[in-house]
C-alpha cells in the first residue's frame, strides 16, 4: 500500500541548499513508491504550524521534518502539540548538524528515506520547554537538549556565513571561539527535583542524546533517548582559559568530571535568573527565561532505520 508523507521543507536549510538536495532525491522517493506531499516553512515557527495542523488532519503516515534540528524541533513540537502526538515523524537530514537523524539510525538522506519507506518507528523521550517569548508565557519541546548560558551564544555566533565558510564540521568550534571573546558568566538559580543550586554559571544543560552540533560535541554522556531521564550538567563559570579548556573536554565528553561540573539524571529542571538569559533548544536560540525543561517519556513517535539508533537496547519496534 502506497504510504502518504508529507515533507516539511526548510528552504534555507544547509545554507540554502535543500530544496536543490530534496529535487535530486525525487527518483528514489518514486523507487520507493511514496505518496510525498512537500509544504515549504516560510519563516520560525512555521513548520511547527504545519506540523500541527497536519497531524490534526490524520491524512498523512508520516510527517517528515526536511533540514537541520532545528527544522527537526519545530516539526516534532508542533505534532506533541497537534490532537494526535502518536503521528510518526521522521527527519530528511538537509541541515548542517542532523543530530536527531543520528539518532533515528538514518543520518543521509538516501539511507532516511528508506527508513521512512520500511515504517519502523520507535517511542523517544521528548523536552518539553516551558518559557517566555515575546513577553508571553509559551510552551515547545526539544529532542536533544535544552540550554541556557554559553550555548545560546554558540549558536548566535555559528551564523549562516559561519556554516556555510566552515561546514559542519568546524562551523560550531568557530562559533563556541567567537562565543568565548564575549562570555559573562550567568548568575541563575536552578532547581531539579527538589536540588537547588544557585551559582554563577556558565551552562544549564537538560540533556536528552548524547552529541550535539553535528556530532562534534559530547554534549551529556550516557544520556538514553527513552529512558525517561534527563542527564543534567551544571558547569559553574569560570576563566576564560579555563573554558577554552573546557571546550576541548565537551569534545571527549569529560567536561562533565570537571570539578567545577555537576552531573546527573532528573525529570524537571526550573531555571530563574536575575535578567531573562536566551534558551538553546537543538540548535536554535528560541524563548528565554524563567524557565522549566521537563521529560516526557516515551512523547515521540520517531522513525528509525531498522537495527540503528542511539538507544537503550529494547524491544518493542513499531510500524507507523
Amino acid at each position: 500500500m502506497t504510504r502518504r508523507v508529507l515533507i516539511i521543507l526548510n528552504r534555507t536549510a544547509a545554507a540554502g541548499r535543500a530544496a536543490g538536495e530534496l529535487e535530486r532525491l525525487q527518483p528514489l522517493i518514486a523507487e520507493l513508491g511514496l505518496a510525498v506531499e512537500v509544504q515549504t516553512s516560510q519563516h520560525a515557527g512555521h513548520a511547527t504550524s504545519l506540523a500541527t495542523t497536519a497531524a490534526n488532519a490524520r491524512h498523512y503516515a508520516v510527517i517528515v521534518a526536511a533540514g537541520g534540528d532545528g527544522t527537526a524541533r519545530e516539526v516534532a513540537s508542533g505534532v506533541l502539540a497537534s490532537t494526535q502526538p502518536t503521528t510518526a515523524v521522521a527527519v530528511l537530514p538537509l541541515g548542517t548538524g542532523n543530530d536527531l537523524a543520528h539518532v533515528a539510525g538514518a543520518a543521509q538522506p538516501a539511507a532516511a528515506l528508506r527508513a521512512i519507506a520500511g515504517g519502523v518507528t520507535r517511542p523517544m523521550d521528548a523536552i518539553e520547554v516551558s518559557c517566555c517569548l515575546g513577553g508571553q508565557p509559551v510552551r515547545t519541546h526539544a529532542m536533544s537538549f535544552a540550554a541556557v548560558g554559553l550555548a545560546a551564544d554558540v549558536v548566535r555566533f555559528t551564523t549562516p556565513r559561519i556554516k556555510r565558510w566552515f561546514g559542519p564540521k568546524l562551523c560550531y568550534s568557530v562559533g563556541f571561539f567567537r562565543a568565548l571573546a564575549r562570555y559573562r558568566p550567568l548568575v541563575a538559580t536552578a532547581v531539579c527535583d527538589g536540588r537547588l543550586f544557585r551559582e554563577a554559571f556558565l551552562l544549564i544543560c537538560a540533556g536528552n542524546t548524547t552529541h550535539a552540533g553535528g556530532q562534534m560535541m559530547h554534549l551529556s554522556p550516557g544520556a538514553i533517548p527513552d529512558d525517561g531521564q534527563l542527564n543534567v550538567s551544571l558547569i559553574r563559570a569560570t576563566t576564560r582559559l579555563e573554558v577554552a579548556l573546557q571546550f576541548v573536554r565537551l569534545l571527549r565528553g569529560t567536561h562533565v568530571n570537571h570539578r567545577r561540573a555537576t552531573y546527573f539524571t532528573g525529570r524537571e529542571v526550573t531555571i530563574t535568573t536575575e535578567a531573562p538569559a536566551e534558551l538553546q533548544l537543538d540548535g536554535d536560540c528560541v524563548g528565554h527565561t524563567p524557565a522549566t525543561f521537563r521529560v516526557l517519556p516515551g512523547a515521540l513517535k520517531l522513525v528509525v532505520a531498522q537495527g540503528e539508533g542511539r538507544f537503550a537496547p529494547s524491544g518493542g519496534h513499531r510500524r507507523a
